[in-house]
């Protein structure tokens, strides 16, 4: 394997987090990794939330991380709402779980219309979501047009969605060219969208080629209109 040949290989482990792996085959190549390089995926491995692989490679490189700079790391990724990256670096790591954190996370996650990501940090947390917390989500995920989502979080706090709610979401689908699902959100309201609405949604579906429900909300917008 010539030197062009070996770099873009043991970039592309590199880039797959397999540190370790590429430090062997450097060294079996008569070759080394220079400390910029391995100090640059390290910190690529933890902005990107791979704590273990940013962990495992330092130790195959004979790098300290130390304990205060991963803590400072985990901070970071429940502040940003990365909580797979959190709660699998926390468990790598074998601390404790910093419930208030994960339940402050969760709410974040919630209120931003995250719902799976806000109820893995309730979960990890071992709390329940209050009910207004799921109802909010479930606001937040109508207004941008998310229907699975927001009907998700009002069945599990036991509530039914109005139907101003539902038809918002459903506007929402159509000034983003989602014809299909704008239309069982305003199926599920029984209230029917309007021509000029349906159209402004073809146009949508049009520009950005999708042709099939462009052309769903144009037999739809003509039904309108009859």
């Amino acid at each position: 394997m010539d030197d062009e040949k070996l770099t873009a290989y043991l970039k592309n482990i590199l880039e797959k987090g397999r540190m370790a792996e590429a430090i062997d085959i450097s060294k079996e190549m008569g070759g080394q990794l220079s400390e910029e390089e391995i100090n640059s995926y390290i910190f690529q491995y933890l902005d990107q939330g791979w704590l273990s692989k940013a962990v495992e490679g330092s130790k195959a490189a004979g790098v300290e991380l130390p304990d205060e700079m991963l803590f400072g790391w985990i901070d970071k990724y429940l502040e940003e709402g990365q909580i797979y990256s959190a709660i699998n670096a926390i468990k790598f790591l074998g601390v404790p779980l910093p419930k208030d954190r994960l339940i402050e996370a969760g709410r974040k996650c919630l209120l931003e219309g995250e719902l799976n990501k806000g109820l893995d940090a309730f979960k990890a947390a071992g709390e329940e979501v209050p009910e207004e917390e799921l109802l909010s989500c479930g606001n937040k995920c109508f207004e941008e047009g998310k229907l699975y989502p927001g009907l998700e979080a009002y069945e599990k706090a036991n509530k039914t969605p109005t139907d101003e709610l539902l038809t918002l979401c459903g506007d929402r689908c159509f000034q983003e060219g989602w014809t299909n699902r704008g239309l069982e959100s305003y199926e599920r309201s029984n209230m029917s969208p309007t021509k000029e609405k349906l159209l402004a949604c073809a146009s949508r579906c049009f520009m950005d080629k999708n042709k099939d429900e462009g052309r769903r909300a144009i037999v739809e917008a003509n039904k309108a209109s009859e």
